[in-house]
């Protein structure tokens, strides 16, 4: 297990089922989350506003721009809102902001963030290189928040993570974000994310995907003198949007954490049998990996649907698949690896 200072990052797509996860989260790892949601359109605007305080009264990481990481004008205008309503009630939220947002950031939105203790700069790349460009958007974007006296952190978010890597381009990259790092924010963290897009390669029956998200985690922490914190997308893949769900499959799945891999148990469709099925698979055919009842919320559900002393109409299934996955995944990262 890595010893780390800071906390974990998810970064949360604010659904339902991933709220039902956030809810459940243990109370022993809760102080080491920071989940980084991102709220997308105005529908989630309206019930990050009514739920929020509801489902994770805790430190937060709340994101605005939509999914191409840019804070359109409407979207701004819903962000303020959304932050005197949360200083108001003493919510420790905590806003995100691509270095070029910041630059750009009108007086009144500038003036509120002053309220808050801190915010987030996200710094988007979909490559392993940081350029120059890069390092001097995020300069001036501190050069902003310091004259306004403006605490802030820094994101470095990949996207999908590299599919590999050469000893080269760790080195440069690592070195990239050791001059990030030289800008004083309060801590800097590396997310991305490597479960895949579709599970359409798995007809049914199990398969595994290499977390590479951790795994390159691993690598560059490993280079850089000065710690850096840990993040990623989970159970989901950094490019899931509300659109890719409409067209979600009809057969339903377990995603389960491992310390290198997610198993991945598909069903041949999406009644609750199927759910009991797997489920009962995990638990009798993979008793090893398998943490057992009482480790998170999301293994409570799946020691449920395999207990046939359990009446059926009892066992949760169907979207509590994905709660199970993230809620299971939440407490893997803090309890085994971080």
């Amino acid at each position: 297990m890595v010893s780390s200072i800071f906390t974990y990052i998810p970064v949360i797509k604010w659904q339902r089922w991933e709220q039902k996860a956030l809810e459940k989260v243990d109370s022993t790892i809760k102080s080491r989350l920071l989940p980084c949601i991102e709220v997308r359109d105005s529908d989630q605007h309206k019930n990050i506003l009514l739920n929020l305080n509801t489902v994770w009264p805790h430190e937060t990481l709340v994101d605005y721009a939509n999914p191409s990481g840019k804070l359109t004008s409407s979207r701004s205008h819903e962000l303020l809102f959304f932050l005197n309503n949360s200083i108001q009630k003493s919510m420790p939220v905590r806003p995100v902001f691509s270095p070029a947002d910041i630059i750009a950031m009108d007086s009144k939105l500038l003036s509120t963030v002053t309220k808050v203790s801190y915010i987030v700069i996200r710094l988007r790349k979909d490559s392993l290189l940081i350029n120059d460009n890069d390092v001097v958007l995020v300069k001036r974007a501190v050069k902003v928040l310091k004259q306004s006296n403006i605490s802030y952190k820094i994101i470095v978010d990949l996207g999908v993570s590299p599919l590999s890597w050469s000893e080269e381009d760790v080195d440069l990259f690592s070195t990239s974000i050791q001059s990030l790092m030289n800008f004083d924010a309060l801590s800097l963290h590396l997310i991305s994310g490597a479960y895949p897009e579709s599970l359409a390669s798995i007809k049914t029956g199990v398969a595994t995907f290499r977390r590479r998200d951790w795994d390159f985690w691993t690598v560059v922490s490993g280079r850089i003198d000065k710690a850096i914190g840990y993040g990623d997308y989970g159970i989901l893949a950094p490019g899931w949007t509300e659109d890719i769900k409409q067209l979600r499959s009809n057969r339903i799945a377990i995603r389960y954490t491992r310390d290198n891999d997610w198993l991945v148990l598909r069903a041949d469709g999406k009644t609750t049998q199927d759910s009991i099925a797997i489920s009962t698979i995990l638990v009798n055919n993979y008793s090893s990996d398998f943490k057992g009842r009482g480790y998170s919320f999301g293994d409570d559900l799946i020691a449920d649907r395999a207990d046939a002393n359990i009446p059926v109409k009892n066992k949760k299934c169907g979207h509590y698949h994905i709660t199970e996955a993230w809620s299971h995944h939440i407490a893997y990262v803090l309890k085994e690896q971080y």
